[in-house]
């Protein structure tokens, strides 16, 4: 049972992802959208919908062994 417990703890921290607002200079505001390495792109690509409902640009892209990262531009 506890076996169990443990691999559903797992599975529901690899489902997340992170926000970080980023200020810009010009004024508008960027995200960095932070995911596990064991999501897939559209537990990122959710994120970011929710961060912008009116659509986003794509800064970068980044996947490593721990993480993925998405830094995105809200559309206005």
């Amino acid at each position: 049972m506890k076996k169990v417990s443990v691999i559903i703890a797992v599975a529901m921290l690899a489902g997340c992802a992170t926000a970080q607002k980023i200020n810009r200079p010009d004024g508008s505001t960027e995200y960095l959208v932070q995911c596990g390495a064991g999501t897939g792109w559209d537990i990122c690509y959710s994120k970011a919908n929710e961060l912008c409902p009116s659509g986003y640009a794509d800064l970068s892209k980044d996947g490593g062994f721990n993480r993925k990262e998405l830094r995105i531009l809200c559309k206005k």
